[in-house]
């Protein structure tokens, strides 16, 4: 951060504040419509992770909603600008069907199974023993 580096203040917003949703919004709707489409990203983007069908609906979806959000907020009606000619040119198109999940690039590296809360338990356990143990030893060390 180069306002970390300056010892300036940290900006407020990041890139979602530069998205068109949030720059056709009122200044005083830029931080609610930021944070709800934050919350949509996210939840777009755990999708696309852990989703198992290519399925664009919930983007289309978050979209629609985002946008019924700014109009609540406004109270009018929402307008997209009209796209440009030139825009559209330099268009790029993503297949779906390329990209497959693969369980062995999901697996670890060194082969060890994950820690489950139940391992962490029982070394908790075994070390409160083992403390005990020697509180014990200590007392009749001591006597």
């Amino acid at each position: 951060f180069r306002a970390l580096k300056t010892k300036h203040e940290t900006p407020k917003y990041g890139l979602i504040y530069h998205a068109s949703l949030v720059g056709q919004s009122a200044p005083k709707f830029k931080g609610k419509i930021s944070r709800v489409l934050a919350a949509k990203a996210a939840l777009a983007v755990r999708v696309d992770a852990l989703g198992d069908d290519p399925d664009t609906s919930i983007g289309l979806e978050s979209r629609a909603k985002v946008e019924a959000r700014l109009r609540q907020l406004e109270g009018k009606s929402f307008q997209f600008p009209t796209p440009d000619k030139s825009a559209s040119a330099g268009k790029v198109s993503m297949d779906l069907d390329t990209k497959q999940f693969s369980e062995v690039d999901d697996m670890q590296e060194n082969g060890t199974k994950k820690r489950s809360r139940d391992d962490d338990e029982d070394k908790k356990e075994k070390k409160r023993k083992k403390k005990e143990e020697k509180e014990k030893k200590k007392k009749e060390k001591k006597e």
